[in-house]
């Protein structure tokens, strides 16, 4: 077991390309005695691991695969344009049927003041006229009280007819 503090290697095991994990086996071909002198380029398997393939292959295999596509990166706005024209109108319809609905019921408060106010006034004539009208005429009676203020908050009264 390898102490914490040791150096290790950068690449992972399985990343490492295969002849350089085991040793290679079988006759060395030298290359000048290669009868294919075409150069052989490392490229990556469906696992990962480097694989030895000739150049000719190596852009058979690259033109066998389409480019990615460039993409647009510039950044989009949060909200949509057209929604935000959307939210506006609405917003804006909202406040003036506000703006109208509050100036309406300070036009329109007063009249229903007037209205049921004037019922109230209406209905307090009818009844003074009526207690008027109940009225019969009677002698009037008068009545004088005579108080006498004394010492000690005391008072005294006389009633004179």
């Amino acid at each position: 077991m390898s102490h914490h503090l040791e150096p290790r290697s950068a690449t992972p095991a399985h990343l490492v390309p295969a002849p350089f994990q085991t040793p290679v086996s079988g006759p060395v071909e030298l290359y000048g005695e290669r009868l294919n002198t075409e150069p052989v380029v490392w490229v990556p398997d469906a696992y990962g691991r480097m694989v030895p393939v000739s150049r000719s292959q190596a852009d058979a295999l690259i033109a066998a695969v389409p480019a990615t596509p460039v993409r647009d990166l510039t950044p989009q706005p949060l909200i949509d344009s057209r929604a935000q024209v959307v939210l506006a109108a609405g917003i804006g319809t909202g406040t003036a049927a506000a703006g109208v609905g509050y100036g309406l019921g300070q036009v329109l408060a007063p009249l229903a003041a007037i209205g049921s106010s004037g019922l109230l006034w209406a209905l307090a004539m009818i009844a003074v006229v009526g207690t008027t009208a109940r009225r019969t005429s009677s002698p009037t009676t008068y009545v004088t009280n005579h108080v006498h203020a004394r010492w000690w908050g005391k008072a005294t009264t006389k009633n004179g007819r």
